[in-house]
């Protein structure tokens, strides 16, 4: 959609969103400049090896930093004409687990073991003032694919699996029927059988609701599976942002190079594995440079000259020096 329709269409914008963590010395930068655009039931994916900054980016949308590790230095999120970042805690308490939910990497933790799953469901709802009961909470376990949903209805989380447990998850932030639902690497806890399911699900619940996904993840199985959008981070930073067809038939950035040229190694089961040299950086070997510098077999001296600017190549973005005098046509 492009326009007056892209611009009605727009549910959320994140704009040089930066976080820091604390530390015995001080405090550093962990997130260096996160930027989003999500249209109203687009599901986009964030992509990166561990430590790239997608879960604190993308937990930092609603806020869920602790403020004893860390902080929000500068950015904007606007949601329905709010910056959520100035929001109030009671303001964000309304939206959180209503209008914006997420799910996290291990769901079995993130469920109250003392209590059953018709409580925790239950308690959801009566938090944003909804009406609670049980048939409601049973219609949604069953949409999710939950069998026997009377029984676990009334189970606790210990006596469940991984994968019952990733499900629940699921129908506890739909409860509300969301307007976006934030997954954190929804696939990573759950045998690998039930993998296809889980995505399935959520692309399922979707188009339903037309509800927007941003999912974190590390593999690109998943993002090409599941996705229409993808954004590649690295060094704290996105790096490449384009459609999954763009990514994977004509990826810019050498740092997405490599991870395709990783991914398609595992795929073929080759004998040889194709990997990426070196390692990446932590958030104390930030420099004022492409963060991707050090493992780039393209690197020049001018890469070290500062962090290249996000620039927009048509109707993709890049973060690389290689496109510096590309023209825009957006």
């Amino acid at each position: 959609m492009l326009g007056v329709d892209k611009m009605e269409s727009k549910l959320i914008e994140v704009s040089d969103l930066k976080v820091s963590f604390y530390y015995e010395k001080g405090s550093i930068q962990v997130v260096r400049g996160f930027d989003i655009e999500l249209n109203k039931g687009e599901i986009v994916g964030i992509l990166g090896e561990s430590g790239s900054g997608k879960t604190v980016s993308s937990s930092s949308i609603i806020r869920l930093i602790d403020e004893v590790v860390g902080r929000i230095d500068s950015g904007e999120v606007i949601f329905e004409g709010k910056d959520l970042l100035k929001a109030s805690e009671e303001e964000l308490k309304k939206i959180r687990g209503n209008k914006i939910s997420y799910i996290f990497q291990n769901s079995s933790a993130a469920l109250n073991p003392y209590k059953t799953i018709g409580k925790q469901l239950g308690e959801v709802l009566k938090t944003h003032s909804l009406t609670n009961t049980k048939e409601y909470v049973l219609d949604k376990l069953g949409e999710v694919g939950i069998d026997e949903a009377e029984r676990i209805y009334n189970s606790y989380p210990f006596q469940l699996s991984g994968g019952q447990n990733q499900r629940i998850m699921i129908a506890q932030c739909i409860l509300c029927n969301p307007e976006l639902l934030i997954a954190d690497e929804p696939t990573s806890s759950i045998d690998a059988s039930l993998q296809k399911t889980v995505l399935d699900l959520l692309r399922d619940i979707s188009k339903k609701n037309d509800m927007s996904v941003i999912i974190i993840t590390h593999d690109f199985g998943v993002a090409k599976y599941l996705c229409d959008r993808l954004m590649i981070m690295y060094g704290g930073l996105v790096v490449e942002e384009g459609t999954i067809e763009q990514i994977f038939n004509a990826p810019f950035h050498p740092y997405t190079k490599e991870l395709i040229k990783c991914s398609n190694s595992l795929a073929q089961d080759e004998d040889i594995m194709y990997f990426i040299e070196g390692t990446p950086p932590t958030a104390h070997q930030f420099k004022d440079e492409c963060p991707f510098y050090s493992r780039c077999k393209l690197r020049e001296p001018a890469c070290t000259s500062g962090i290249p600017e996000f620039r927009r190549i048509n109707d993709r973005k890049v973060r690389c020096i290689l496109f510096e005098n590309e023209v825009s046509k957006a």
